[in-house]
């Protein structure tokens, strides 16, 4: 593919000067960095955007260059240098993504920023994506309650941005929460918030996620992790749109829309008595299935080359950051265990890694690619040299007949051994399948 048609095919969406510089703001926001004022210069070109008053102290400017473009941000309050770092980055991407910014007549009010980037979406052209995007579209429409299922990286957060962009909720937060990223001890007050005293060390009231996402979207991630006990109360407040805080004696009104994901088989934790069976149902109106990376193959070349303008554009580098053909074939080959995240680690290693103008090679793509396949084998090979095999070879899909379950299931397992193993050669040794034969076999399997 060439890189003219790449660059013009992946031109990020086109916002008003003015847009652009509310979703910076809202980054910084996001980010609890009070700000005063942030400047646009694009070549003789000048824009201003006054967040805070004019009179506001300010504690020191972020700047973010690319090209002619240069962005600057005074914020009103001290901030760490990891922060620093980071806040620096956001600039850079807006300068980077400003050259392609168009005037307005009509200016987007400060007090009603935009809820996300406006660059987040599904890319690909294979049938699985298609479908994902029309059920996308049509859960947008509605304001029930929807499950998201997918492996771990595969595009689950993505797909609820989606929904909440697309809705009428929009304009308002969307609250984005990994249910596994928190202890357990403080799930209960970070969903529903807790009064003064709550607890030893509550100084103060604090609002939960429900209260913050009051009139827009709580995405719930992981939601399998949530301890058993906590789920009758996460059920009680999706049921009734109220939550009471920890020490409090009032019910809130909270108005919000629920998303949920998992990773995990709910229904299998149903089984279990780990999921609760009522909760499962409520959450299950809506059910939305991410397919992994390795089923929809096609859609890697666009994946490939849209992250790597990502990299460009992130590390604010002038030059096409270029790929060999055979690179784009050795990641369409690759199984991705973990999916489009992993994917993305990839591609940030060899533009990382990548000569200037020199285009990433597939013996660099392959080295690459080993690494993973190392860590693999010792996170996912026992002892005894057993291989865990992935969940789709013990779940039999709707319609699917005896042949088909068949077919899927062995190139599952070729896949995961020559991945665990590192080699086809050493898959054929391990399944004691000739290696030519093999190979021809999981060819077939995968058309």
């Amino acid at each position: 593919m060439k890189n003219a048609r790449t660059n013009r095919h992946y031109r990020p969406e086109i916002l008003t000067v003015t847009e652009g510089l509310a979703e910076l703001a809202q980054a910084f926001r996001e980010r609890h960095i009070p700000i005063g004022v942030i400047t646009l210069q694009r070549g003789n070109e000048f824009y201003e955007h006054a967040v805070a008053h004019s009179d506001a102290t300010g504690a020191g400017v972020i700047e973010g260059r690319f090209g002619p473009n240069l962005i600057r941000v005074a914020y009103l309050s001290p901030i760490g240098i990891e922060t620093n770092v980071d806040l620096q980055t956001l600039a850079t991407r807006a300068a980077t993504a400003a050259r392609y910014w168009i005037e307005s007549k009509t200016p987007l009010t400060l007090d009603k920023p935009r809820a996300q980037s406006p660059t987040t979406q599904m890319l690909g052209t294979s049938s699985q994506i298609k479908r994902l995007i029309d059920d996308i579209e049509s859960t947008a429409r509605s304001t029930h309650v929807v499950l998201i299922l997918g492996e771990s990286g595969s595009g689950k957060t993505t797909a609820a941005l989606m929904i909440h962009k697309r809705s009428s909720r929009a304009a308002k937060p969307f609250i984005d929460v990994n249910c596994a990223a928190i202890p357990d001890s403080l799930v209960e007050s970070e969903l529903f918030g807790y009064e003064k005293g709550a607890f030893t060390g509550a100084v103060g009231s604090k609002k939960g996620f429900f209260e913050m996402a009051d009139q827009g979207t709580l995405f719930l991630d992981e939601i399998g992790e949530l301890k058993f006990e906590l789920q009758a109360k996460l059920l009680t407040a999706i049921e009734q749109q109220k939550v009471r805080r920890l020490g409090g004696t009032v019910d809130i009104k909270c108005n919000v829309r629920i998303i949920v994901a998992s990773s995990r088989d709910l229904e299998q934790m149903v089984i279990e008595e780990k999921f609760r069976e009522d909760l499962y149902y409520r959450l299950a109106v809506l059910e939305i299935s991410i397919p992994p990376l390795r089923d929809r193959r096609e859609d890697i070349p666009i994946l490939v080359h849209d992250r790597l303008i990502h990299e460009q554009q992130r590390s604010g580098i002038l030059d096409t950051i270029k790929i060999e053909d055979a690179a784009v074939k050795e990641l369409t080959a690759y199984h991705w265990p973990g999916n489009i995240r992993q994917l993305h680690n990839v591609i940030a290693r060899l533009s990382i890694h990548a000569d200037k103008n020199t285009p990433i090679t597939a013996g660099a793509t392959r080295r690459e690619i080993a690494r993973f396949n190392h860590t693999s084998n010792k996170s996912r090979t026992r002892s005894d040299q057993s291989i865990f095999l992935p969940a789709e070879c013990r779940m039999l899909l709707p319609g699917e007949s005896l042949r088909q379950f068949s077919a899927r299931v062995k190139r599952h397992v070729i896949e995961t051994v020559r991945d665990c193993t590192g080699s086809m050669k050493a898959a054929s040794a391990r399944l004691d399948f000739e290696r030519s034969a093999l190979s021809k076999l999981l060819s077939r399997l995968s058309t």
